[in-house]
């Protein structure tokens, strides 16, 4: 088979795998952070399954940062994927790592779930963080071998990498939150890019 063939087959075999390591991650949370239903204790609550939900609204704010995240990460391996038409082995060795780091940020999750401990947040801060960087390296690197689709203008693609870094700045800067306690770190997911979607588009007013 023509090398350019296979190139582009084994990027389609990339991103299928991450669409489904992805939503495995995302089942994970759901079946941690879901109140256990089995004893049949809940048909006892006044509003049966949904006073399980409700009588513990921490569980499904953890259960709304652990999918987030793990959302947020996986959009930016889709913008870093669905811009090339191809790849070759070290950057399916590159997306590999990066993807070896979300699953330290689901260890780190798991481990402490209701995130107590200053090592589980920074934990996880860091893990996706370095998984990012990592992943906008395999771009660079992807761009400079010529991988980039040719469709895209000169122009898209400033926009479009100028658009990876806020996810890992992001959860970089969280780290600093992550020694003060649960609420401030869990505040700093929503902030953080508030702010610095907004200083970006400061900058480009200027600029």
């Amino acid at each position: 088979m023509p090398a350019d063939y296979m190139a582009r087959k084994r990027l389609r075999r990339l991103e299928i795998f991450h669409d489904a390591a992805y939503a495995m991650l995302i089942v994970h949370f759901f079946l941690l952070y879901l109140p256990e239903s089995e004893d049949m204790a809940w048909t006892e609550l006044p509003y049966g399954l949904l006073s399980l939900l409700i009588q513990d609204p921490q569980n499904l704010l953890r259960l709304f940062i652990g999918t987030g995240l793990t959302l947020i990460s996986w959009n930016l391996t889709h913008k870093l994927l669905g811009a090339l038409e191809r790849t070759n082995s070290l950057h399916t060795l590159i997306c590999l790592l990066q993807f070896i780091f979300v699953c330290l940020f689901l260890w780190f999750a798991i481990s402490d779930p209701e995130i107590i401990t200053i090592s589980s947040r920074v934990g996880q801060s860091i893990c996706l963080a370095i998984s990012g960087f990592i992943g906008i390296a395999g771009w660079f690197y992807a761009r400079n071998k010529g991988y980039v689709i040719s469709e895209i203008t000169e122009d898209q693609r400033e926009t479009l990498e100028k658009s990876f870094f806020t996810e890992p700045l992001t959860a970089f800067l969280n780290t600093g939150f992550g020694f003060v306690g649960p609420g401030t770190w869990t505040l700093g997911w929503v902030l953080i890019p508030l702010v610095l979607t907004g200083g970006k588009r400061l900058l480009e007013k200027e600029g």
